[in-house]
């Protein structure tokens, strides 16, 4: 399985957030830095291990404002709802 790298979205898969959408900007030391540009922007990043997430979609550019980190979460929650047959909003 490959690490995520930076500007990947991932899903979150322990911890009080699980089941949230993150984009990786960045590493310290062995954990990711994750933005939602919501409750976690760019300015405060959350640490977690990459073993406590999977990858939704490779990601190639940086973002350069909160908002783009939110619209490029919401296109991959669509794909990913699309994906697996479900309609956005059902669990």
């Amino acid at each position: 399985m490959r690490t995520p790298a930076p500007y990947d979205v991932v899903l979150s898969l322990a911890g009080h957030d699980a089941g949230t959408l993150y984009m990786v900007t960045g590493t310290r030391g062995q954990r990711l830095l994750l933005c939602d540009g919501r409750l976690r922007k760019l300015a405060n990043p959350k640490g977690k291990s990459p073993k406590h997430v999977r990858i939704v979609a490779r990601g190639d550019t940086a973002p350069a404002a909160d908002s783009e980190i939110r619209q490029t979460l919401a296109q991959a929650a669509a794909q990913a709802a699309a994906k697996e047959g479900r309609l956005l909003g059902e669990r």
